[in-house]
């Protein structure tokens, strides 16, 4: 059977690179795209199978949506990537708090909303697995340097998500795992960041497909690295 995996935020960046790797290894590919015809203009860039699905992980109802129609379609679902987020500059004693709500609305809410809309599925698969894409600003011997407060604190939040989630869903034989791409040339990487998206993408393809079922990490280039 076709191994399926579901990536927000996957029609730019390191998001649609990890669809592109899934696809070149024969994967199903669902590529979640708040934008949906952004995401179809990218999956007719695709190798192999992908399909798009209308995904804006800040709203109930969209995930609640996609969730249904991935269900009705499919029937389970095998890797859950939440790969969405946003970055941004801000210090604690200065940011608008506006801007600080989006931040978290995507970069830690939008994951508890995939998890709790998609582990009826996950359930459903042989091999199922989680992969939150973090970063090491969000590591807490990082996290203190300064201008990015609300992403620091974020990714600090994805982390410990994704150990408890690690605990919570050990019984139902789901793998929940954090990376750190590092920085990665794309859009909101910039220019000059000294990694391409190919190298931002490889761990997380890796724990999706390849990586012993270990569980509750934080890795970064294969490699366990501290919280």
């Amino acid at each position: 059977m076709q191994k399926i995996a579901l990536i927000t935020g996957a029609n730019r960046g390191i998001g649609k690179e990890i669809a592109r790797q899934l696809a070149a290894k024969h994967w199903l590919v669902l590529l979640g795209s708040r934008n949906e015809g952004a995401g179809l203009q990218v999956a007719q860039e695709m190798p192999g199978s992908v399909e798009v699905v209308p995904l804006d992980v800040t709203q109930d109802e969209s995930v609640r949506q996609a969730a249904k129609h991935i269900s009705q379609t499919h029937g389970h679902l095998d890797v859950l990537i939440n790969n969405a987020g946003i970055y941004g500059p801000g210090t604690l004693h200065t940011m608008d708090l506006g801007e600080f709500r989006q931040m978290y609305e995507i970069n830690f809410y939008g994951p508890i909303r995939m998890v709790q809309a998609f582990v009826p599925l996950l359930e459903k698969s042989d091999d199922a697995r989680i992969v939150q894409m973090s970063s090491g600003m969000g590591s807490l011997a990082s996290v203190a340097s300064g201008g990015f407060a609300a992403y620091n604190l974020s990714k600090a939040g994805l982390n410990l998500q994704t150990m408890m989630l690690a605990n919570e869903l050990a019984p139902k034989g789901i793998v929940v795992n954090s990376m750190c791409p590092g920085w990665v040339a794309t859009e909101m990487g910039g220019t000059n960041a000294p990694r391409t998206v190919e190298q931002g993408a490889d761990t997380a393809v890796w724990l999706a497909t390849e990586a012993e079922r270990d569980t509750g990490r934080f890795f970064r280039d294969r490699s366990v690295i501290p919280w």
